[in-house]
């Protein structure tokens, strides 16, 4: 069922309903526009009485999304379109330069944010084929930097945090779009020590979406987090420098001639799946497995197939 439309603007109506002295009903949209708070109708004055039933009927009704004039072709229930309405990639949205620093206040389509930060912040443009470097780093004094990734004509934001209270440092690659969408994409972050060329960490996770507040990933700890004693390790003439590379999750797993698909030259029968803490590289290895208390191997990079809540590789000699 469709939601009901207001008979002011006619479009589906939201919630609360006011009603007014002669029971009239508007969408919340043209209520709060009202000044005085006179009815359209009636010119009767608006109550802060509820029309309940109404807006339970309005909260099980389908909605097309207020964007759909603008290309999103999505409908839900209508209790769940504010959820969309918030990572909806047709959605007008504020330059993260503006959000997160207070420096700029450009507006405008997902389309239109590439250009805008080529031609105004090029120094916040990074590449995932290239090495990031930040100057004038040290784990005793709080920073923040942003960044705007493009993978696959698709927009991430990668943050980059250090936190002296609580002495943490922080990573955070989200995709600009739908939490569905977000988790079909991982990202790694790598880092090579300046110090001692054989330390080196690569942390790997899923995406977040945009519409999840950097600072509440950060507070929860779901993204890379480093120790700032150990990210001292990293920094060289008060530089840091790491890599962040995107790939897709994909679901299921590969075929390989020289895996489970591969014949044992000896038996002539299949090779099953490699053991899991088998792993040929020197070095310690160890990963954080959600549900696991035992230190498994893994390679460098991620798989194809679906990623545990965090994992860590560490290889340091």
């Amino acid at each position: 069922m469709e939601a009901p439309e207001c008979p002011v603007c006619i479009q589906p109506m939201t919630v609360p309903i006011f009603q007014c002295q002669s029971g009239h009903s508007l969408c919340n949209s043209c209520t709060v526009k009202l000044s005085p708070p006179i009815c359209p109708i009636c010119r009767q004055t608006m109550t802060q009485m509820r029309n309940w039933q109404l807006e339970d009927l309005v909260g099980k009704a389908i909605v097309a999304c207020p964007n759909k004039n603008k290309g999103c072709v999505y409908k839900y229930v209508s209790k769940e379109m504010e959820d969309h309405v918030k990572e909806c990639i047709f959605r007008e949205m504020d330059c993260p330069m503006g959000k997160v620093f207070g420096t700029c206040s450009w507006s405008g389509k997902l389309k239109e944010m590439l250009n805008h930060f080529k031609e105004r912040h090029p120094g916040n443009c990074a590449n995932i084929t290239s090495d990031v470097t930040i100057d004038n780093i040290s784990v005793t004094n709080d920073c923040r930097h942003f960044y705007l990734l493009q993978f696959n004509k698709q927009i991430f934001y990668l943050s980059f945090k250090i936190d002296t209270v609580q002495k943490l440092g922080y990573w955070l690659v989200q995709y600009v779009g739908t939490k569905k969408a977000a988790r079909q994409n991982v990202y790694e972050i790598q880092m090579n020590s300046k110090q001692h060329q054989k330390r080196q960490v690569t942390y790997i996770d899923y995406c977040f979406s945009d519409s999840m507040e950097a600072n509440e990933v950060f507070r929860q700890a779901q993204c890379a987090v480093m120790p700032l004693i150990m990210m001292g390790h990293f920094i060289d003439n008060s530089k840091i420098t790491f890599r962040c590379l995107i790939k897709r999750a994909f679901e299921g797993k590969p075929a390989s001639k020289n895996n489970d698909q591969s014949k044992d030259s000896t038996s002539g029968q299949k090779k099953g799946p490699p053991h899991p803490n088998r792993h040929k590289s020197p070095g310690p290895h160890v990963s954080r497995a959600k549900g696991s208390g035992t230190n498994n191997t893994q390679s460098v990079g991620p798989k194809p197939g679906p990623f545990k809540k965090q994992q860590a590789h560490f290889n340091k000699k």
